[in-house]
Parts: C-alpha cells; structure tokens; sequence
C-alpha cells in the first residue's frame, strides 16, 4: 500500500474514517476556515480485477526494466576521446591524459613531419614522463624518427622520459640498428607484434 501524501489529505486505498467532535477542522491564520485533513472522495481502487495487479500509469516508475548490472559499465566501455592535435587523410595525432602523451597513427612521412612536430611541441611543456602509443603507426621515415629522437634528447635534459610504447617490429629493429635505441631520455616499450 502507498504512503499517504506528506500532506495527509490523501487517503488512497484506507477507508475514511468519521468526522469526530474533538478533530474539529483547523482554522487558517487568515481567520477562514480550512478544509478538514482528511480526503472528501475516495481514490479509485487499487487492482484491476480479483486478486490483480494495480493499473500502471505511464510515469509509473514500476513499468521500466532493471537494468543489468553491468550495464552502466557497458554504456561507457570505450575512454573519452579528445579532438585530435592532428588529422590529415594519412595522419592522425590525439594528446592521452592516462598516461600523458601521444597517440600517433598512420603514416609519418616528408608531408607530415610539420604536423607531427607541432604536436610533440605541444605536450613538450607537460611535466613528468611521456608516452608515445604508436601500435598504429603504418609508416614512419628516418626524419621522423629523427623528431622523436630530438624530442627523446630535449625531455632527457629536463630529467623526463619519453616511451615509445607499440613499436611495430620493423621500426624497432630500425632503431635497434642505428644505435637509437640508446638515446638519452628515451624508453622502448613493449614492441607491437604485426
């Protein structure tokens, strides 16, 4: 059974109990008289039929479904993603705040080296190490690792590190070959199997 309103003039489902002398209706300040507390008319009955369900209204808040327990998990399973630093048609360059740094995609070559130092120019001044997520890097060239590099060499004067997280195999052992793999302030993470 419902509460009754927080008011008291509500008595849906109860029966209405007699109007007795010591509950006199109570007098309004402005000197009228005021309803008495108790409803005048019943509400209309609760089930639907012998022994049924009571009759659900649209706002009823009884007629939505639970939800799963795992739903609220599901509904956001994928991070927030911020608008990219850098999206060309081979490019794309997107600042992560878990670990700070990077994510570069695509490909990296003479036509993107512009974009791709103004992106690490713009994490440049984050305090602390840095992470380069490059599992999707497609292509990258010598005067791109080269950036990265110098930018590795920079972060290393400030007692920072850069990691490059995701190396495809093929870039790794590029860098393993050239001796890269040594650069002050520079960290090879978990290389990403093609």
């Amino acid at each position: 059974m419902p509460p009754a309103y927080a008011g008291g003039i509500f008595s849906c489902g109860l029966p209405r109990a007699p109007a007795r002398p010591d509950n006199p209706p109570m007098a309004h300040p402005s000197g009228g008289r005021r309803r008495s507390r108790r409803a005048t008319e019943p509400c209309p009955p609760r089930s639907s039929g012998a022994g049924g369900a009571p009759p659900q209204r649209p706002h009823d808040i009884r007629r939505r479904e639970p939800a799963a327990p795992g739903a609220p998990a599901a509904a956001h399973s994928r991070s927030v993603e911020v608008d990219p630093l850098v999206r060309t048609a081979e490019l794309t360059v997107v600042a992560t705040v878990s670990p700070p740094g990077l994510r570069i995609e695509g490909v990296v070559d003479a036509d993107s080296h512009r974009h791709l130092r103004e992106a690490l120019q713009s994490v440049a001044s984050v305090r602390g190490d840095l992470r380069l997520e490059m599992s999707r890097v497609e292509f990258l060239d010598l005067a791109g690792l080269r950036l990265l590099m110098t930018f590795a060499r920079a972060r290393a004067a400030r007692h920072c590190t850069v990691e490059l997280a995701g190396v495809p195999p093929h870039l790794l052992q590029v860098i393993t070959l050239i001796g890269w793999d040594a650069t002050p302030g520079l960290r090879l993470g978990a290389a990403h199997g093609c």
